[in-house]
């Protein structure tokens, strides 16, 4: 899926439906300015879905990466994304466990760089939990894991399912209010397959800086998709994509810029037959420059580069 760099990049079906949700918007100024204040509720037919088009690809043609991630919010909070937690759940075994688990290899040779005293593990988007009990059972050095969303009903479901764990804990609500009310040094912060997509690239850079300043040393493990066309030699900004509008961030520069640096990264594009192709998928392992840093990179990050970073950074 490639990158909207305007809305003549949007595919041709979504022109055409936003082309046809904004005439319904002039003649249901009502009906738009209720998809807009509730974009995703599960009530809405085709005609406030072709509005809710419509507003999408405004957004897009605006530049307005605010509304975009307005809608985001909306639709992981609402009952609609009931569709894709029970549409989905083989994500887990097709996805993870088959091409991204290795990243859990690299987490466990890092974990020496934290330094001595406890280490909890930290999942933002944990949804129904498989990945991050895949991760206890995984790395049994960590103390803890903590499992972040902001569904109330699958951090619900998964408090019951682990209410007798000493390690496993569920927290409903944003990430980084939930790092602000709990600093820990020794903090391994993980997302899987496709959640910071989801945030602003202002909210990214904040996210990241306060984790350093909260939690080092500190790494941070991301599995997460970005556009197949994306430059991240020359377009260090995030650019929407994708059916559902999501970011395509430029992990490497947010991270180097928040003060870390990466000793991992992985670029793979998808092959025909899987989920959501083409995309590419991008994996990285970064930490505080008080952590990780010191090791060497691997993957396609060349030594010169590393060595650069250190230096650029402090």
């Amino acid at each position: 899926m490639k990158v909207y760099r305007t809305a003549r990049d949007l595919p041709a079906d979504r022109r055409i439906k936003g082309f046809a949700g904004s005439l319904l918007t002039r003649l249901r100024s009502g009906l738009s300015a209720a998809v807009d204040a509730a974009p995703f509720d599960p009530a809405w037919g085709p005609a406030a879905k072709l509005i809710r088009n419509a507003h999408l690809a405004d957004a897009v043609r605006r530049g307005d990466h605010e509304t975009l991630r307005r809608y985001f919010t909306h639709y992981w909070s609402s009952a609609t994304s009931v569709e894709f937690y029970e549409g989905f759940a083989h994500r887990f075994e097709e996805l993870f466990l088959r091409h991204h688990s290795l990243i859990a290899d690299h987490l466990g040779e890092a974990l020496t760089d934290l330094g001595e005293g406890p280490v909890r593990l930290v999942e933002v988007g944990s949804g129904d939990g498989r990945v991050l009990e895949w991760f206890a059972e995984q790395l049994p050095g960590i103390a803890t894991f903590h499992g972040v969303d902001l569904n109330d009903r699958e951090i619900r479901k998964c408090r019951e399912n682990h209410r007798d764990s000493s390690r496993l804990f569920f927290h409903s609500g944003d990430l980084l209010a939930w790092l602000r009310a709990n600093p820990a040094p020794r903090t391994v912060l993980v997302t899987n397959g496709g959640v910071f997509e989801y945030l602003l690239e202002e909210e990214l850079r904040t996210l990241f800086t306060e984790l350093r300043s909260l939690c080092s040393p500190c790494l941070v493990a991301v599995t997460e998709s970005i556009g197949d066309d994306h430059d991240l030699e020359n377009e260090t900004f995030s650019l929407p994509y994708g059916h559902e509008f999501a970011f395509s961030h430029n992990y490497p520069a947010i991270l180097r810029e928040a003060g870390f640096a990466i000793s991992w990264e992985r670029n793979r594009p998808t092959e025909p037959g899987e989920e959501n192709h083409p995309v590419r998928w991008y994996q990285l392992l970064a930490g505080s420059m008080s952590g990780v840093s010191r090791r060497l990179p691997t993957e396609g990050v060349s030594a010169f580069l590393f060595m650069a970073a250190q230096f650029a950074l402090g």
